[in-house]
C-alpha cells in the first residue's frame, strides 16, 4: 500500500497564488517527514482551479526540496508538449532525482489551452495514445524519428539518457477505451482523478484487464486512485467546508471545452454545485475512524494499492496540513497494518 497526497494548488478565498503554491511546497516537506510514499502535482492553466502552469516545473523543485519520497504529476498536459522536449524534461528529472519521479500523462481539452499554445485540436483525438508511445520510445532507444502529423521529427538520441530503465514509471490518466487499452497493452497503470465514483473505477479496471487478457498478462496493476479527504472531527462542518472549495473549483474551472472533448465530456450545462456536493458525499472526511472505514470498502471494491489524497479544498493552508499529520498518525499505520491487496 502506498500514500501519497494529491496537490493541486487551487486558489481559495484568502488564498492567492502564492499561498496556494507554498501550501504544496510546505505539504510535500511535511509529507516527506511522515509516513507518505509520494506527492503528485497537476497542471492547468488560466484558471483559479490550479495556479501550477507546469506539473514538470514543481516536480523538479519538490525533488530537489526531498531525499526519500516519490514525486509525480498528476498530470502533464500531452497535448501541450512536443514529446521530444517532455521526454528530454523526465529524463534530466529522473537522473538528478536519482530516479525518484512519476509521469502522469493526460490530454486536457480547454479550447484556450490549445489556442494559447498554438497547438491543434485534432491532437486531442489523438492522445495520450500518440505521446505515450512516442514517449517510451525516447526514453527507452536511441536513434528515434517520428513522422507524425502532430510532431514529425527526424532521428534524435534524447538526452539525458534516463536513470530508471527501460524508462520512468508511466501513468495513463484516461477513462477513454483506446487509452486504456494501449495503457494495458504497455502495462502502464491508469490513474483516476478525485471525482469519479467508485463504480466509475471499477468499470475502468475492469476494462484494462480484459485488455491486458488479450495481450497475455492478468491486468494486476498498481494504478493511482486521488481520493478527497479530510480528517477532522466535526464531520458536518468539514464536509460543508469542502463542498464550498469544491464548488468554487469546480466554478472556476468552468472554461469552453474543445468540441471533441466537449462530446466525450458530456453537456456543460452541469449544475457544478450539486456536483461538488455529488464528490465530497462520496469521499472519505470526518474522524479518523470513519476514513480509515471508507477507505478500506474503496479498497476491497477496487484493490487499490496507491492513494493520493486530496485536501486542500478545505480553503484552509493550516487546516489541510493539520489533516495531513493527522491522517499519517492516526489512519495510515491502521490502514496499512491491516493490509489491503497487496
Amino acid at each position: 500500500m502506498r500514500i501519497g497526497l494529491f496537490l493541486n494548488n487551487g486558489v481559495y478565498d484568502g488564498v492567492d497564488d502564492a499561498a496556494a503554491l507554498q501550501l504544496s511546497v510546505d505539504s510535500a516537506r511535511l509529507a516527506e517527514t511522515l509516513s507518505y510514499d509520494e506527492v503528485w502535482v497537476t497542471e492547468h492553466h488560466f484558471m483559479d482551479y490550479g495556479v501550477c502552469s507546469s506539473a514538470l516545473t514543481l516536480a523538479g523543485f519538490i525533488l530537489g526540496l526531498t531525499q526519500r519520497i516519490r514525486v509525480g504529476t498528476a498530470v502533464v498536459l500531452a497535448p501541450l508538449w512536443h514529446p521530444v522536449a517532455l521526454a528530454e524534461q523526465v529524463a534530466l528529472l529522473d537522473q538528478v532525482s536519482g530516479g525518484r519521479l512519476d509521469i502522469g500523462l493526460g490530454r486536457g481539452g480547454y479550447a484556450l489551452e490549445y489556442d494559447a499554445f498554438g497547438v491543434p485540436p485534432e491532437r486531442w483525438s489523438a492522445e495520450v495514445e500518440a505521446t505515450i508511445c512516442t514517449l517510451i520510445e525516447l526514453l527507452s532507444q536511441t536513434d528515434v524519428a517520428s513522422d507524425s502529423e502532430h510532431f514529425p521529427f527526424p532521428t534524435v538520441t534524447a538526452r539525458p539518457r534516463p536513470r530508471t530503465q527501460p524508462h520512468p514509471p508511466i501513468y495513463v490518466a484516461s477513462t477513454n477505451e483506446p487509452s486504456i487499452a494501449e495503457a494495458a497493452r504497455r502495462r502502464l497503470p491508469l490513474q483516476f482523478n478525485f471525482p469519479q465514483d467508485t463504480a466509475s473505477r471499477v468499470k475502468s479496471i475492469e476494462q484494462y484487464r480484459e485488455c491486458a487478457r488479450q495481450h497475455g498478462w492478468d491486468g494486476d496493476a498498481d494504478h493511482l486512485h486521488a481520493i478527497l479527504c479530510l480528517v477532522d472531527d466535526d464531520e458536518s462542518a468539514a464536509r460543508e467546508r469542502m463542498t464550498a472549495g469544491m464548488r468554487a473549483a469546480f466554478h472556476s474551472g468552468d472554461h469552453p471545452l474543445l468540441p471533441a472533448a466537449e462530446a466525450r465530456h458530456g453537456a456543460r450545462s452541469m449544475d457544478y454545485d450539486a456536483v461538488a456536493a455529488g464528490v465530497t458525499a462520496q469521499s472519505p472526511i470526518g474522524l479518523p475512524d470513519r476514513v480509515l472505514e471508507w477507505l478500506e470498502e474503496f479498497i476491497v471494491a477496487t484493490g487499490a494499492r496507491n492513494l493520493a489524497l486530496y485536501m486542500e479544498p478545505l480553503g484552509d493552508p493550516d487546516g489541510t496540513l493539520l489533516s495531513i499529520r493527522r491522517f499519517a498518525a492516526e489512519v495510515a499505520p491502521q490502514l496499512k497494518s491491516r493490509g489491503g491487496p497487496g
